[in-house]
């Protein structure tokens, strides 16, 4: 083995003409790999390890640094360059610098998950919020700023297949965050344009796919296991916890994204499903080593982990984002042969159902449900019950189950249209809001549970209205014929569910009557141009309820969401119980939405599975609605409570805003400058400047065009390459809000700040106006004295992972021979007017004097920073005694419960015990690399200085 040189994580180095950042070093059979990420513009962001002995490792050092005159106008060239560096400087505290300023609403409690994200030691959260709270944009907040850090290069997001264009579009439209889209168009195209063997998760940074994709899809998931992310976000993250003792496969790909990520954003309206196990998988996946028991844990093991908040705790802050809904219920009275069938269902007996009466009595119920959907829903249920049958064995008992389903088919089909209550209420509501013949009125969703229902409903309005239906165009690839009615359901392919979306929520859109299964109840923004939602059945479900409401119950509705119930009154008295049950489900939900916050905690069942089972049973025995449904007040103490206590609300902590010290008073000023520095004459026609609209159009340069074809196709914006950008917030958000009315729902401004590409260009393109090792010297006529000289340095203190964990800029003055000062830089800045232009006279200055001190400079420099790393190892032994106490704890918590289950297998010899010696294998690996990760994490490595510029009064 030869010799290891050392190169300090965090020393800037130069590898094949390239600017590169140091993160690691190891030993090689010969010389010493490297392992670097790039900071110059063509390899930023790119990770590679290099051997010193087939790559030379030059290590920049600042007194090296080549000083050269600005001839710019006004100096322009050099303070555009400082204020480059300044944007690239990444924050170091946990103060939000970006995130909220954002085009977005300004709504604190939306910028609280990324302010307690970020005061961890790793950014790793839950956010659990309610349904309709805003959490996408909870997630851009977030993501923005770890970007701002250097922390969210790679971005991988995690959601359902029908949110992919709404998620994709949120966080590009409010954030300028461009993620591509793998669905099936996007997974078609990126196949076109990589090789078969290239691994997509390497050739694009920033991705976006459905959970379904990677699950289906193993080459998907191998693809995974190989690639390394700087952020993953994992939408609806109850898909992905632990059900039972074995995981599944979302589960398994949920715990893979974790381990190959640093920053793991999980979002959730429904985080548990009343088992503390469920809720502890999600926190195992953001911290293995939080909790040591699944089944029991405490507050305080899972401290800063999750941030959960319901509509009432965020009104008061969030002032005309929310409206109190105007709930009501269509009880039209049953008719003659509905009241006929109820009550046939009712009294039938199956003798197939299994062997006892309580699945007979359960099946029962399955047809009393179908048929409260609507008779075609039951008609549907008895076909299939009759396919299954004369499958078999033609038994007696057979015989009698095939009789008995033929007269209930014959009892439920003599339901007329016009015999159906619910359908003639939901035509009189429908009439009520403008719908006549030819005329649709004002845009409804309208739920159903069952298919057979949603294709009634879309027959027979589409009938009585005289609509037509939006659909696929057979032969036409992603073409539609668009109309007024259509269905959305969870196998729709994704191209027509974002279709749907689409023009639904297109004011100019042609679709009206959304109908629409649970599998539209999930993440889908139905609010922007609807208000009015009728569940034509009742999901027996607090939840189901609950999430089909927030489709328009959410942050930026502009109208109170009018919601209706409908629900058949029988008049005959067996019948009338199971309907009380019904309509306290109905009434209940409102009270706990509105006073609970969470209805799960109504029923305390937390899954929307386990709360049909239990109001199916309540029906089937004759139990009292109260008895199932009990009011908040009256419901008994049990195991749950301290689960309950576990995610309660907690007095969170006010969201700290810092604004960085910059040089230019804003994004556009920037621009101004940038683009009359960087663009030769006759190159100006390229900007298109709109004061009054706080903007420009830029006509792209052939490098920007370049980098655009590396971003998601849907940035690309026509022909001619023409982008339209506004640092005017409310600017941005009327065009996303206008944008909905357009084809393709992407905005024609967009949000001009320091994430867009085209500012990410520009810095680029600035930096490059000195060459690598240079830095400029600037002549001042204030603050100092003739003969004087001021060394501007950027100082970065960086952990043993490489994070930067303080970033320091200050001045070196050199007033006389040996007499060396450290000024601040924000106040020298502002002493010598660098925010303003300087006068260029053009006058020759000689640079030896300031070469020759410029080692001195460094130097002192050099010896604040040292300062600046003892006193932040001061403060991290702080910090790092508290974390390593309590990965202690639970190291020692975890092996006690192993020991015991050890002590109780002594001399089984079984599978188990081998079982349990593996995990306490894992247990010590999992122990001594979380130990590791912080000691990395606190530990700063030597400091790094570059020096950005020298200010001199000419003598």
């Amino acid at each position: 083995m030869s010799t290891l040189n050392t190169y300090p994580p965090g020393q800037r180095v130069e590898i094949r003409d390239e600017e590169w950042l140091v993160r690691r070093t190891l030993p090689a059979q010969q010389g010493t790999a490297v392992q670097v990420i790039g900071l110059s513009e063509l390899v930023r962001g790119h990770e590679a390890t290099f051997l010193d002995t087939l790559d030379p490792v030059t290590v920049l050092r600042p007194e090296d640094t080549e000083l050269v005159p600005d001839p710019s106008p006004g100096h322009r060239r050099s303070r555009l360059y400082l204020e480059a560096l300044l944007r690239r400087s990444p924050p170091t505290d946990p103060r939000l610098v970006i995130g909220h300023r954002a085009a977005i609403r300004e709504s604190p409690y939306q910028w609280a998950p990324a302010a307690q994200a970020l005061r961890q030691p790793r950014p790793r959260i839950l956010m659990a919020d309610g349904v309709g709270l805003g959490k996408t944009i909870e997630v851009g907040v977030l993501l923005s700023e770890l970007i701002q850090r250097g922390r969210g290069q790679r971005i991988l997001v995690v959601a359902l297949k029908s949110i992919l264009a709404q998620f994709q579009e949120e966080l590009w439209a409010r954030f300028t965050i461009p993620l591509v889209r793998l669905d099936s168009v996007g997974i078609q195209r990126v196949q076109g344009r990589i090789p078969a063997n290239q691994n997509p998760f390497h050739y694009f940074d920033r991705v976006i796919v459905s959970i379904d994709t990677l699950k289906k899809d193993a080459r998907y998931r191998g693809y995974l296991e190989n690639a390394h992310w700087d952020a993953v976000v994992i939408d609806e993250c109850q898909n992905v916890a632990e059900r039972g003792t074995k995981a599944s496969q979302r589960a398994r790909l949920a715990q893979l994204l974790a381990r190959t990520a640093d920053a793991l954003i999980l979002t959730s309206a429904t985080p548990h499903d009343g088992r503390p196990e469920s809720f502890a998988s999600l926190m195992h996946l953001l911290e293995p080593t939080a909790i040591a028991d699944p089944s029991q844990y405490t507050k305080d093991e899972v401290q800063g982990l999750f941030i959960r908040r319901f509509q009432k705790d965020v009104r008061a802050g969030a002032s005309g984002s929310f409206h109190e809904r105007q709930l009501g219920t269509l009880a039209p009275r049953c008719t003659d042969p509905e009241e006929a069938a109820l009550l046939a269902v009712r009294g039938a007996r199956f003798h197939t159902i299994g062997r006892s009466r309580k699945t007979d009595a359960l099946f029962r119920v399955l047809l009393l449900k179908a048929l409260l959907s609507s008779p075609a829903a039951c008609l549907q249920t008895l076909a299939e019950r009759r396919r299954k049958l004369e499958k078999r064995e033609q038994t007696d008992d057979v015989v009698h189950d095939l009789q008995v389903i033929d007269d209930l088919t014959q009892t439920v089909s003599a339901i007329s249209t016009a015999q159906q209550s619910k359908l003639q209420a939901l035509f009189q509501f429908l009439d009520d809001l403008g719908y006549r013949k030819g005329t649709p009125g004002k845009r409804v969703v309208i739920f159903s549970e069952r298919r057979a229902t949603l294709d009634m409903l879309q027959e027979q309005l589409a009938a009585r209205y005289g609509l037509k239906t939006t659909a696929a165009r057979k032969g036409e690839l992603h073409k539609w014929r668009k109309g007024q009615i259509a269905t959305f359901h969870g196998s729709l392919p994704d191209q027509e569910q974002y279709a749907l979306v689409q023009d639904f929520s297109n004011e100019k859109g042609s679709l009206r009557l959304l109908l629409g299964s649970d599998a539209a109840a999930e993440g889908l923004n139905l609010h922007h141009t609807c208000h009015h939602l009728v569940h034509f059945d009742i999901p027996w479900s607090l939840i189901t309820l609950e999430q089909r409401n927030g489709r328009i119950d959410r942050f930026g509705q502009s109208e109170p969401p009018i919601i209706r119930y409908l629900l058949s009154d029988p008049g005959h008295p067996d019948l009338q119980g199971d309907m009380r049950i019904l309509k306290r489900l109905i009434d209940k939900e409102g009270e706990a939405a509105a006073n609970l916050g969470d209805v799960a905690w109504l029923m305390k069942l937390h899954d929307a599975v386990q709360e049909e089972r239990r109001i199916a049973q309540a029906i089937e025995s004759g139990e009292s609605p109260e008895s199932v449904l009990p009011d908040a007040d009256d419901q008994p103490q049990d195991d749950d409570d301290w689960l309950q206590a576990l995610l309660e609300e907690e007095e969170e902590e006010e969201p700290e805003t810092t604004r960085p010290f910059r040089l230019l008073p804003s994004d556009l000023e920037y621009a101004r400058l940038g683009f009359g520095e960087l663009l030769a004459d006759g190159e100006d026609r390229l900007v298109q400047w709109e004061p009054e609209l706080s903007g420009f159009v830029l006509q792209m340069p052939p490098d920007l065009a370049t980098r655009y074809r590396y971003l998601p196709p849907q940035l690309q914006r026509g022909k001619d390459g023409r982008l339209k950008l506004s640092t005017d917030r409310k600017r941005v958000m009327d065009a996303y809000a206008q944008a909905r009315n357009t084809e393709d729902g992407w905005p024609e401004w967009e949000l001009f700040w320091e994430q867009h590409p085209v500012a990410e260009w520009l810095n680029d393109r600035v930096l490059a106006t000195f060459r690598r090792h240079e830095a400029p010297v600037l002549p001042v006529h204030a603050h100092l004295q003739p003969g004087q000289a001021a060394y501007i340095f950027q100082g970065v203190l960086a952990n043993q992972r490489s994070v930067p964990v303080r970033v320091e800029w200050g001045a070196v003055v050199l007033r006389g021979p040996g007499d060396l000062q450290l000024q601040p830089f924000e106040s020298l800045a502002a002493a010598v007017g660098l925010d303003q232009p300087l006068p260029n006279t053009g006058q020759s200055l000689d640079t030896a004097p300031l070469s020759a001190n410029l080692p001195a400079a460094v130097r002192a420099f050099g010896d604040h920073m040292r300062r600046v790393s003892l006193e932040y190892q001061r403060d991290a032994v702080a910090q790092l005694r508290p974390a390593v106490r309590k990965l202690r704890g639970w190291h020692g918590r975890s092996l006690e419960q192993l020991q015991a289950q050890q002590q109780r297998l002594i001399g089984a010899q079984s599978v188990k015990e081998r079982q349990l010696q593996q995990q306490r294998q894992e247990l010590d690996r999992v122990y001594k690399s979380r130990h590791d990760w912080i000691q990395n994490s606190v530990k700063p490595g030597p400091p790094t200085t570059r020096l950005a510029a020298v200010l001199v009064r000419p003598a």
